[in-house]
């Protein structure tokens, strides 16, 4: 199956990129980041290098349906399990070192959009289903997995404040948003960050 196999294999969240799996009018999308086109998302999970950070990170993928009224869009959920045995990155030279701390994360929903050539044209994560769960304070994908590290990042006034300082001013190669001309223009939305979320 196809987003099977690009959780388990191609996104650069778990294992290095395939970028040739992605399409070039990519869209990037979680509760708190996004959207972000091609280029800034592989360059911000880059930054992080969390398949480095947890070397035994596994998705833990599950219930994979085709979504009713788009036959292209496929649905599922993760539970990420891993030990933090390799530092984490945040940019220009700036890393967590490794704390030994394993985790156990929440249940996520997840999608995945292929295009008619069957590249990822549309990727979304971290909508947590249960925030009791796990190890991860409630939170999901790398915000989840940065907590678990000990860098204690939670959604809210300070959160979007320095995700804007360095969207805006600082330009640390991991973002949280796309500019807004870099965002493919077929997508429809235009909150962007946590906007309208939290």
């Amino acid at each position: 199956q196809l987003a099977e196999r690009f959780i388990r294999e191609e996104s650069a969240f778990y294992t290095p990129p395939k970028p040739d799996r992605i399409a070039e009018d990519f869209v990037f999308r979680g509760p708190t980041v996004g959207p972000l086109c091609k280029r800034d998302y592989l360059t911000t999970l880059g930054t992080f290098e969390v398949y480095k950070a947890f070397p035994d990170i596994q998705p833990n993928p599950f219930g994979f349906v085709i979504d009713p009224d788009n036959p292209r869009l496929v649905r599922f959920f993760v539970r990420n399990t891993g030990t933090n045995d390799g530092p984490f990155g945040l940019g220009n030279g700036i890393s967590i070192p490794s704390t030994g701390r394993e985790v156990r994360g929440a249940t996520e929903a997840f999608s995945i959009l292929f295009d008619s050539n069957n590249l990822v044209k549309m990727l979304t994560v971290g909508y947590v289903c249960d925030r009791f769960e796990g190890n991860t304070f409630g939170l999901g994908a790398a915000l989840g997995l940065m907590n678990v590290v000990g860098l204690p990042i939670k959604p809210g006034p300070l959160y979007n404040f320095t995700t804007w300082l360095n969207n805006r001013v600082l330009g640390l190669p991991a973002k949280t948003v796309s500019a807004p001309e870099d965002v493919p223009a077929w997508w429809p939305h235009e909150e962007r960050g946590a906007e309208g979320y939290y």
